[in-house]
């Protein structure tokens, strides 16, 4: 049972996605691999629930024991909980994937446990001297698809209530604001993939201008009850939409939002195969030595 473990010395540094992307590419190429989440703090029951949400990866729907992780079979990519990691690779004769910011702490395992970083979220302008520190195995520039919020995220920072909610996972690709008529608004958010709009609650035409698009999220501002009609519109819509009502004026929901960009949860497939296709182009080699 070889582990690969993927830790980070602070939380939201995206060791859930990289813990993904690893395990799907070691499936790929052959491994029989599992995906799981060791337990030990808040987000692993959500992480959990993702991973075994995804295509092609077989993952435990509920977060692991160190006893449990012992028990599977094959090869194992496990996400840590952000900290100290330097008594659980020891216990699990584990090899590390340290995953951080360009400016985060290390992990706290031993030089001959790490097979090297992963540092994300690195501005476009650093990424060569980001590159160029010893241990790198790829380098995440800030990406947009990466950055933007989950669907959980902004109904818990906007203090919303589902009057929809899509029963697939959805990865928002942008978020709009709702143009002031209707007749400019499909050419509008139709120039973009996988929407989120925002727009007051009255403005009917608007939310119904933006179903015609790649809209995946409708967030109504202003506290009111949307039109019956838009109701029935999301409900039997052929794609899935979600409609979110949320209390704030359209402005200080939008403010909110800009706060959720690059901190926001590992929501689903979309994500996943961005970040596979950004190691891939890092040329990370696989196999990794999993095996001390």
């Amino acid at each position: 049972m070889p582990v690969l473990l993927v830790a980070s010395s602070e939380p939201r540094a995206g060791r859930s996605l990289i813990a993904a992307a690893l395990a799907y590419r070691l499936a790929r190429d052959g491994a029989q691999v599992t995906l799981a989440r060791l337990a030990g703090d808040e987000s692993a029951a959500p992480d959990s629930a993702t991973f075994a949400a995804l295509d092609d990866l077989s993952a435990p729907a509920t977060p692991m024991t160190l006893d449990a992780v012992r028990s599977l079979a094959g090869e194992v990519v496990l996400e840590a909980p952000p900290g100290s990691v330097h008594e659980l690779v020891s216990s699990l004769d584990a090899r590390v994937v340290a995953v951080g910011g360009p400016a985060s702490p290390d992990v706290d395992a031993s030089m001959d446990a790490v097979v090297g970083k992963i540092i994300t979220r690195v501005p476009a302008a650093a990424v060569a001297t980001v590159r160029a520190r010893a241990g790198v195995l790829a380098v995440l520039p800030e990406d947009r698809v990466l950055a933007a919020p989950s669907l959980d995220d902004l109904a818990a920072a906007l203090g919303g209530r589902w009057l929809h909610r899509s029963a697939e996972p959805q990865s928002i690709g942008r978020v709009m604001i709702g143009t002031v008529a209707s007749d400019a608004g499909s050419p509008y958010f139709g120039s973009r993939e996988r929407v989120c709009v925002i727009t007051r609650f009255d403005k009917t035409d608007v939310q119904l201008a933006a179903l015609l698009t790649d809209v995946r999220c409708l967030v109504i501002t202003g506290g009111g009850e949307p039109s019956p009609y838009l109701l029935d519109r999301v409900c039997s819509h052929p794609d899935e939409v979600s409609l979110l009502a949320v209390p704030g004026s359209t402005v200080e929901t939008m403010a909110k939002v800009e706060a959720l960009y690059g901190r926001s949860r590992f929501d689903g497939d979309v994500k996943l195969r961005r970040v596979v296709e950004m190691l891939d182009e890092a040329d990370v080699s696989l196999p990794l030595p999993v095996v001390s």
